[in-house]
């Protein structure tokens, strides 16, 4: 994600390279929640994923991959443009990969209904449900 000088977060596209595995979906989440690498920073890019969130399992049912991520995803700072925006990130990097068309993000091991007090993730988010 990034920042305008408006103070608008936008959405911004990364590419990386990771070595071939047998977890894709594991080591992109992973990736993705270690946050931007120096030089991304330094092209002012960060993440609105809350600090010290963990991935505890991923499974791909369908073309829904079900994301079990620890607690601390539920504590955002930002809120609700930092709710919406780490949803997005989650999403949009799953998505890339061929095999997911949705997500439905779980905390540690249970459905959760809301994040924050208003943010819906009863069922599978698509890109498409998180338009900005």
């Amino acid at each position: 994600m990034q920042v305008d000088r408006e103070g608008v977060i936008l959405r911004t596209r990364v590419t990386r390279r990771l070595p071939a595995s047998d977890a894709p979906l594991l080591d992109v989440l992973r990736v993705l929640l270690d946050g931007p690498s120096e030089d991304e920073q330094r092209r002012g890019l960060i993440t609105l994923i809350p600090q010290g969130t963990r991935v505890n399992n991923v499974i791909i049912r369908g073309s829904t991959a079900y994301i079990n991520l620890s607690e601390e995803f539920q504590f955002n700072t930002y809120g609700i443009e930092g709710y919406m925006g780490s949803l997005r990130q989650v999403v949009w990097t799953v998505t890339e990969l061929s095999a997911v068309a949705d997500v439905q993000i779980l905390i540690d091991g249970r459905r959760v209904d809301y994040l924050g007090e208003s943010i819906w993730l009863g069922g599978p988010l698509s890109r498409e449900l998180l338009q900005e």
